[in-house]
């Protein structure tokens, strides 16, 4: 009897095995995996769709002052015109900026005609709080003007240079370019 239940369990180890190795093969000749409910496609919904790897200049016009960084070959991020490496906080909110430009989605996408009769002043977009011009090489990928916050505090309006609309953005996009603007003034 023990030798009957071996020799089952050893016959369903091998179906399993052979089961198995009959998915890596199909997946492995069809180029693809099977997409099911627990695989989330990423996109980014960010209002910039170049990668933030491709960004290798950044203008930050904050306070008063106009902020420029550039990229270098390491990848490491320099302040234009100095000679050494930003620190390692400032660099890291620069990087965390551009993440959150490609990925974080508007709150809410304000067309032209929902806002057109109000002053821009009102939304804290004339002037702007602050304003970031992202580039790749010699090409301007983003241009933006950050406003005032909602009401409620927790989105800001924000306005794209060459797009109609006005977006609020969810306030974390802004505070992390505010953290990279403090972080220079305190040099």
């Amino acid at each position: 009897m023990a030798a009957t239940v071996t020799r089952s369990r050893r016959r369903a180890a091998i179906v399993v095995a052979l089961l198995a190795v009959g998915f890596i093969a199909a997946m492995a000749l069809s180029g693809a995996r099977p997409e099911g409910q627990w695989f989330v496609k990423f996109e980014a919904t960010g209002l910039m769709r170049e990668t933030p790897e491709r960004i290798d200049r950044i203008e930050l016009t904050a306070t008063g002052r106009r902020l420029h960084f550039v990229r270098v070959g390491s990848g490491a991020w320099t302040a234009e015109g100095g000679p050494s490496q930003v620190s390692a906080p400032l660099a890291s909110h620069l990087e965390m900026s551009l993440r959150f430009m490609h990925v974080a989605a508007p709150v809410r996408v304000m067309r032209r005609d929902e806002w057109e009769g109000v002053r821009l002043e009102e939304f804290g977009l004339d002037p702007p709080r602050y304003a970031i011009a992202l580039h790749q090489g010699d090409r301007v990928v983003l241009a933006t003007a950050f406003g005032s916050t909602n009401p409620q505090r927790v989105a800001q309006y924000v306005r794209v240079e060459g797009r109609p609309d006005l977006y609020l953005m969810p306030r974390f996009v802004g505070r992390e370019w505010e953290l990279v603007a403090d972080a220079t003034s305190r040099r």
